[in-house]
């Protein structure tokens, strides 16, 4: 790739590498704690608290900011925010939550202050890239993936070990910024069509009924996940049906790209579907695991290695290998849900789970970690401010 601005998302894309193999190493211990395979201790409230956290604020956030930064212009139509002062964002938020996991009150409060001006300037920058961007793609591009940042923000003075706070957030933020990624996906890789017209109008709407039953559901004013979950089908039925997701998935045939954005919807629209269904059984922490490590973990390893591939040039796993890790990282996630329904699964068998899902995470950082650094080292002088010879 010839760079034509000074790259930004390698940097956040390093913290939320970092973030993933400490995030997921510390959920495994916690699901071997609730199923039995370890002793149950004492800090398990404290590490559960840590856990959602890392995974919400440091890796998810890191992967999904960094994309918007880096390609909201291609996706809203915009020209580029300035390069420097995101790449000082990225600093903010490390700093930040390093700062967040201290023992110290005031250490804390600082970090969560630094944390929510991060997410913060990004609602900024992404808010003026919307005013000036494309006005075809403002309401079901631009101004929902700026807005999806304020959750975020709002997130590191939340207790988010509740279940019904963390799938607020994670349904308002992240997976919200997802969906207006999946629209240049399908658009511009599997090549659907642009979400446009009446059924952008119709899907901004539902969107925004879709925060507001959500919003009611997580702070307990009396509303219910039933009906946010309605609301989010609506809102995954129309995006469907304005990209001609399911024409393109059934033409893209196995191949990595497909198997990412079937599986990663397959999950929202199950967990969408499931809180939407009578009598309750769907829990908001089974909602929680299929939406973080379920959709967007899955967007998060496919898409990024695909990232990484148009950056730099190199295959980071072969496409076939590829598809065959997020089928197994599915199957290691449904079984995270049937737990979280009050399933029961035998430890020789959830170990080998737990192992997969290692080998898988574990890899997948490996492999992706040297494409980062080419990124870094491929940035001309010129751009990087860097004198030669």
């Amino acid at each position: 790739m010839t760079f034509t601005r000074l790259p930004v998302v390698h940097r956040y894309w390093v913290g939320g590498l970092i973030a993933a193999l400490f995030g997921f190493a510390l959920g495994f211990v916690l699901w071997a704690w609730q199923q039995g395979v370890l002793p149950a201790l004492p800090t398990y409230p404290h590490f559960k608290l840590w856990h959602a956290r890392i995974q919400i604020l440091f890796f998810l956030g890191s992967f999904v900011l960094g994309f918007a930064l880096q390609s909201g212009p291609h996706v809203v139509g915009g020209p580029p925010p300035p390069s420097r002062p995101l790449l000082r964002l990225t600093l903010l938020l490390q700093a930040g939550f390093v700062l967040s996991l201290l023992a110290q009150e005031w250490q804390r409060y600082l970090g969560n202050l630094m944390i929510s001006l991060s997410y913060l300037a990004a609602v900024y920058y992404l808010a003026r890239l919307a005013i000036q961007g494309d006005p075809l793609r403002r309401l079901a591009r631009g101004i929902p993936l700026a807005l999806s940042f304020i959750p975020l923000a709002i997130a590191p003075w939340l207790a988010l070990d509740s279940a019904d706070l963390a799938l607020w957030v994670l349904w308002c933020g992240p997976i919200t910024s997802a969906l207006v990624a999946g629209q240049q996906l399908i658009n511009n890789v599997l090549g659907g069509t642009l979400l446009q017209g009446t059924l952008a109008r119709l899907f901004a709407c539902a969107l925004l009924v879709a925060w507001l039953l959500s919003t009611v559901a997580a702070f307990g004013v009396g509303g219910s996940w039933q009906r946010a979950g309605m609301a989010w089908l609506v809102v995954l039925i129309l995006l469907a049906l304005g990209t001609g997701l399911l024409r393109v998935v059934r033409q893209a045939g196995f191949v990595a790209i497909n198997v990412t954005l079937v599986l990663g919807f397959a999950s929202a629209f199950l967990a969408a579907a499931w809180l939407a269904s009578p009598g309750g059984s769907f829990t908001p922490d089974a909602a929680v695991h299929l939406l973080g490590a379920g959709m967007l973990t899955t967007l998060i390893l496919g898409v990024v290695t695909r990232v990484i591939r148009f950056f730099v040039g190199v295959t980071a796993f072969n496409d076939r290998l590829l598809c065959y890790l997020l089928l197994l990282w599915n199957a290691v996630v449904l079984a995270r849900v049937a737990t979280a329904l009050g399933g029961s699964i035998s430890h020789p068998v959830l170990l080998l789970l737990m192992g997969s899902g290692s080998l898988i995470l574990v890899l997948w950082s490996f492999r992706l970690a040297p494409g980062l650094w080419q990124v870094q080292k491929n940035i001309p002088p010129a751009l990087s401010g860097k004198k030669t010879g």
